[in-house]
């Protein structure tokens, strides 16, 4: 998704193909919906539910058909073709055999305490891209990790990683963040929810970016805010809030209380809970 949105900020026109029924299929459907809508405004042409099949290396790029959703097929030509597969951790070399700690099928160190990320052998912890989820392998959990292992081992007394807390960022244009759990998962854990979405275009930043986007709240029904989930412009700036009211099990009723600046875009996340607390200012 970033490296799409990159190359069209260069100049180049992309065509991007996703397996799935939808965009960032492990976010939340409203996020997927309103980041497809932001590419395809910036000309991207958008195909889901599609698959690439016989690709060919020409002289001057490469050839490739593209089944679509529909049951059609597409020839696409372009200068490149770029196949985003996931990751597998890298072990090999590491001696992780000779020092007694063994990996899961896929390669993963799968920690005895994950309080302590401390594997089976004692005194060998691991963090990063070695662990298997909940660790989500980002950056910013894996410098929680290697905090939480430092202090362990300094004898510092150390929360363990709240991965439900950690916030999730597509750095496209627009962008998306989240944190905590989509409506789907909510639900399908058995949560009675109530939902609020808003448009950033409903407030005045919103409408001077001009790029469309929303916040959407997911929340226990008379209790704690469960996930909250942004597109738009420097989402990514926004979501430390949403990260706060997350892994601090705060209520809707708990931010509503609080003031957001004018004009900004963080209003839309203070309105969003605000009619969920039942004072809704522009919404009702």
């Amino acid at each position: 998704m970033e490296y799409a949105s990159f190359h069209r900020s260069m100049g180049a026109e992309v065509t991007l193909v996703e397996a799935a029924d939808r965009l960032l299929p492990l976010e939340d459907a409203d996020v997927s919906r309103h980041l497809a809508r932001g590419l395809k405004k910036r000309g991207i042409d958008v195909q889901v539910g599609a698959r690439c099949w016989t690709p060919t290396v020409l002289d001057d790029g490469v050839r490739a058909e593209v089944r679509t959703s529909r049951g059609e097929t597409r020839t696409v030509e372009a200068a490149r073709l770029l196949v985003a597969v996931g990751r597998t951790p890298v072990t090999d070399g590491l001696g992780l055999a000779a020092a007694g700690t063994a990996t899961d099928a896929r390669g993963f160190v799968v920690p005895a305490d994950w309080s302590r990320l401390e594997t089976a052998v004692p005194g060998i912890h691991v963090v990063g891209d070695l662990l298997p989820p909940p660790s989500p392998g980002l950056a910013h959990a894996s410098f929680a990790e290697g905090l939480l292992v430092a202090e362990t081992l300094a004898g510092v007394a150390s929360p363990p990683v709240d991965y439900a807390a950690v916030p999730r960022v597509t750095y496209s244009s627009p962008q998306t963040a989240s944190v905590g759990l989509s409506e789907a998962e909510a639900r399908g854990r058995g949560h009675d929810v109530v939902v609020n979405t808003m448009p950033l275009t409903a407030v005045a930043k919103g409408m001077v970016h001009g790029q469309g986007g929303l916040v959407k709240v997911v929340a226990a029904r008379g209790g704690q805010v469960l996930g909250v989930h942004l597109v738009g412009p420097n989402v990514s700036e926004m979501i430390a809030e949403s990260q706060l009211i997350v892994g601090w099990d705060a209520e809707p009723s708990d931010v509503a209380r609080h003031i957001h600046a004018h004009p900004t875009l963080s209003e839309a996340v203070g309105e969003t809970f605000l009619t969920l607390a039942g004072r809704g200012l522009h919404q009702q």
